[in-house]
């Protein structure tokens, strides 16, 4: 039998479908759960400092598996791990649903989490083998892209809504559908694109990885609660440096090294990383907390919660496409200082965040924030790509995306650490964000400051040239 024409447009229109459905499972595993947190730490008797968890597992295993995921998808086959990532999807959130206990939720969103990173860059893959059309494709891309987006906006809604009338379970079922759908879609309407390209996995890269990750998140949680100074928290962090430090040497020595250090000799893509990993940083735990605060100190409905914060997504819905029209005017280096500052900006204005404040100040807020994320993001994806060697242009996205997700992991880990030193009660919590605010925008802000000036040297200016420059 004749394997399809990659061209074939009844097989695009599938392609295209297959892999906007999918990334829409990778965005609501974050969007439509935030809403469940405060539902999820009353049903399992978990506080404020811990039910956090729920997220950062899942980023956690998001961020340090998802180099790898590309590199399974050469191996095997980007269907068939496309595939295999959806059914993982399926299993993990039913396992969610279903849990019985904390743990066996933990277990579940790690299980999502290794589905998101084999699904992301499988689907990304398969658009650029299908659309061989560059025009085509890019139209393809920015349908995939704006798909995303509408998965990152709607998801708070939709998770509120679900939770204020069928139960925080219900999430769960709603991912498990949704990834089961897609599955059976794909699995009918699809075909493999091209034969696998078996590559080695640099299986001790991803444990080292991991581990490191997961010990520094995990000892940064931990701190207030067991002391800094305490055995466990010390050997977290402890681990975490060693891990960390291993990862580097085993890297620069394995011939097929998960992340090609040399990358990082180049200024401009290692302020772009850094940058994106601190425009992560920011908002996104503080989605988390806020949505805490709003139901369990506010005491306002899930699906009003997921209304305010959704206008973080709404707001790089917005700006994202008017970035990259100013990147082409002004460069990278200007938008992307200038969406980290935004970022900065607002953080800082939850200082005026008080108990029965107008929910309208907040949803502002979090407008601002995703205005300035959507115009860092976008900056910095460009100034990435242009400032890698063409032949790893695939590696330098790959590092961006696990970047921007440890930047969400450990977001998340240090909010909860400065929260959690004011102490308990409504009053405690409400210090803690304020506290957080102010050393967290404190660091966006120095973030800004270090994206200006590592895009201004002469590789940078490269990479922050606008397109039209000098034609």
């Amino acid at each position: 039998m004749t394997a399809p024409r990659a061209d074939s447009a009844s097989l695009q229109r599938a392609t295209l479908t297959a892999s906007s459905l999918a990334v829409i499972v990778v965005m609501l595993n974050v969007s439509i759960v935030n809403p469940a947190l405060p539902t999820l730490g009353r049903v399992f008797g978990v506080g404020a400092h811990d039910v956090p968890w729920v997220a950062n597992v899942y980023n956690i295993v998001f961020a340090a598996m998802l180099l790898a995921g590309g590199l399974l998808g050469d191996r095997f086959g980007f269907r068939r791990v496309l595939l295999a990532g959806l059914t993982l999807g399926v299993v993990g959130a039913t396992i969610s649903a279903l849990a019985p206990s904390f743990g066996v939720i933990l277990a579940g969103r790690a299980l999502q989490g290794l589905s998101s990173a084999v699904i992301q860059p499988a689907t990304l893959v398969l658009l650029t083998l299908a659309f061989t059309d560059g025009a085509a494709r890019a139209r393809a891309i920015g349908l995939w892209a704006g798909v995303s987006g509408l998965g990152i906006a709607v998801g708070p809604l939709l998770g509120g809504t679900i939770i204020d009338t069928l139960g925080s379970a219900a999430v769960f079922w709603t991912v498990a559908a949704t990834a089961l759908g897609t599955l059976l879609f794909t699995a009918r309407r699809t075909r493999e694109l091209a034969p696998p390209r078996p590559r080695p996995i640099d299986v001790p890269g991803v444990i080292l990885a991991v581990t490191a990750l997961a010990t520094l998140a995990y000892g940064l949680s931990q701190g207030n609660v067991l002391g800094w100074s305490s055995a466990p928290v010390l050997a977290c962090v402890g681990t975490a440096l060693l891990a960390a430090a291993l990862f580097v040497a085993v890297e620069g020595r394995s011939p097929h090294p998960l992340v090609d250090l040399t990358l990082f000799r180049h200024r401009a893509f290692t302020t772009a990383n850094v940058g994106s990993l601190v425009a992560s940083f920011g908002p996104f735990g503080l989605l988390v907390f806020i949505t805490l605060f709003l139901q369990g100190v506010e005491h306002v409905s899930a699906t009003r919660a997921g209304l305010i914060t959704a206008l973080f997504p709404i707001g790089i819905g917005v700006a994202s496409p008017l970035g990259g029209r100013l990147v082409s005017r002004i460069g990278v280096r200007g938008v992307g200082a200038g969406g980290l500052a935004l970022i900065g900006v607002g953080l800082l204005l939850v200082l005026g965040l008080r108990v029965g404040a107008s929910p309208v100040i907040l949803a502002a807020e979090f407008f601002v924030m995703g205005v300035g994320t959507g115009f860092a993001n976008s900056a910095l994806t460009t100034a990435t790509v242009s400032s890698a060697p063409a032949a790893q242009a695939s590696q330098a996205s790959s590092v961006l995306a696990a970047m921007r997700q440890m930047g969400v992991a450990l977001g998340i880990a240090t909010w909860g650490a400065l929260i959690a030193r004011s102490g308990d009660g409504s009053v405690g919590f409400l210090a803690g964000l304020h506290s957080a605010a102010v050393v967290i925008g404190a660091v966006v802000l120095a973030g800004a400051a270090g994206v200006w000036i590592g895009l201004s040297s002469p590789a940078g200016a490269a990479a922050a040239r606008p397109a039209n420059e000098g034609t």
